[in-house]
């Protein structure tokens, strides 16, 4: 199986960066998790599992939805997990569980969950039709599994219109191709039902999903400009690397490229992503 690279980068830089401000990143994403959610219809007493559950918000989500069954969250992150942990103890809510695993790597079992739900957390698989095949084992026949992935980078102008107004004055390699673990991985809809085809799921069906994302508050562009930047894993090691000079040049770019996108109190952008359902 080939080595999972992304394990390294969301424990360490990314993976921090994502814990520290997860509740911005998951206000910006709420949305596109809800979508899934609606096309799952999750119910009561189903048995979920959220696959890269990340910082735990669509976990805590889920377990409302389903109680009382026990929702299990599972990531690679060992950040992300301590604050979704943190999260779900500070709310009280009982029926959540979370697990750091390689889903590639190590099956979750066979027919323990009736649905499997993800929110960007299905598109960093070193091997996506093993993950995938660990996934549909999973789940009960006719289990369900629901997700949300991007579409091409260049039609989502939120992600690529301030990393590219930063990347002149940073050192960023070129990006991997789309079919290499990363958030584009998933962004060719005849690529990802092969996978889930050969993975052994039936009834796909690939649908295009919210079309834009709030950054955040206007109030405060040089922040936003910021985190815009440290949550892409290219841009913030980047960013970290940089020397002063460079990293506010780039922050002070970043800005500036959201600047007119800044409306009503809020810097609202240009999203393409799909929603993806199947059966097992």
């Amino acid at each position: 199986m080939p080595d999972n690279a992304q394990i390294k980068v969301w424990n360490e830089l990314v993976g921090a960066t994502w814990a520290t401000h997860a509740d911005h990143f998951d206000a910006t994403l709420e949305p596109f998790g809800e979508a899934v959610l609606a096309s799952l219809g999750v119910r009561p007493h189903e048995r979920v599992v959220d696959i890269g559950c990340g910082a735990g918000a669509t976990t805590l989500r889920l377990a409302a939805v389903a109680a009382p069954a026990t929702v299990l969250g599972v990531d690679v992150s060992q950040p992300m997990l301590a604050t979704a942990g943190r999260r779900a103890a500070a709310a009280g809510i009982a029926n959540v569980e979370f697990t750091e695993a390689d889903v590639g790597a190590h099956p979750l079992g066979s027919d323990v969950f009736d649905v499997a739900f993800s929110r960007f957390g299905v598109m960093f698989f070193a091997d996506p039709v093993r993950a995938f095949a660990n996934i549909r084992e999973s789940l009960a026949p006719g289990g369900r599994l629901g997700f949300v992935c991007f579409q091409m980078p260049w039609d989502n102008p939120f992600i690529l219109v301030p990393t590219m107004a930063a990347a002149p004055h940073l050192e960023m390699g070129p990006p991997p191709p789309l079919t290499e673990p990363g958030p584009f991985s998933l962004a060719d809809p005849q690529h990802t039902e092969s996978i889930l085809s050969a993975a052994g799921f039936g009834s796909i069906r690939i649908e295009p999903g919210p079309a834009s994302a709030v950054l955040g508050a206007a109030d405060d562009l040089a922040a936003l400009g910021r985190r815009v930047l440290e949550q892409n894993p290219a841009a913030a090691a980047a960013l970290a690397a940089a020397d002063p000079d460079a990293r506010a040049a780039a922050i002070d770019a970043s800005t500036a490229a959201l600047a007119p996108h800044a409306a009503d109190g809020v810097v609202r952008m240009g999203a393409a992503t799909w929603i993806v359902t199947a059966t097992a």
